[in-house]
């Protein structure tokens, strides 16, 4: 079995791949959603998916992991675990009262992040980070994601000089649930 199928089985066993009629984040209607926040309910899973991940963040180069709210944040949390790297996350935007802070952890400028999300569609939520990171003086360059919608994302990062690394992309999903023929 492959990694791919091994990725696709977990996350079907873990109830993270719905069909019916949804709307993303972009606004974008789709027929299958993936909901990784339900994998958090299955440790097992989550444990393979985090080793999954370690996998093909290898050969990037950062020094700290940047979690994107929510859904980025339990997974960067586990990959920084994982490698005894320093995490921090991105909120959506700046709290009103405390701080008013939009990145939350400690961190030096000048050191190199990789930001970590769960899904990937426009890309939005990912440049957004990458831009309030870069603003905070830290570096990014790669960003990693568990599935790629392919839907204008790598290229969204591209324009911004961010190198797009996902485990596994909703073609490759779609290609397995529909050759499997038993559907989600």
């Amino acid at each position: 079995m492959s990694y791919i199928d091994e990725v696709v089985t977990l996350l079907r066993r873990s109830n993270c791949l719905r069909r019916g009629e949804f709307t993303l984040s972009s606004e974008r209607k789709t027929r299958i959603y993936i909901d990784l926040r339900s994998i958090l309910s299955h440790p097992k899973e989550f444990k393979m998916l985090v080793s999954f991940c370690n996998q093909s963040i290898k050969g990037l180069d950062f020094e700290i992991l940047a979690g994107i709210e929510s859904s980025g944040i339990p997974l960067a949390t586990a990959l920084a675990l994982e490698n005894d790297l320093p995490m921090i996350y991105v909120r959506k935007e700046a709290k009103a009262h405390g701080l008013g802070k939009i990145i939350e952890g400690d961190f030096e400028p000048g050191r190199k992040v990789l930001v970590v999300d769960d899904v990937a569609t426009t890309g939005s939520s990912l440049a957004r980070a990458v831009e309030a990171l870069r603003s905070a003086g830290l570096l990014v360059s790669d960003a990693f994601t568990v599935v790629d919608r392919r839907e204008g994302a790598r290229e969204r990062l591209a324009s911004l000089n961010v190198k797009l690394t996902s485990l596994i992309t909703l073609d490759q999903i779609l290609s397995r649930l529909n050759g499997g023929g038993s559907g989600c």
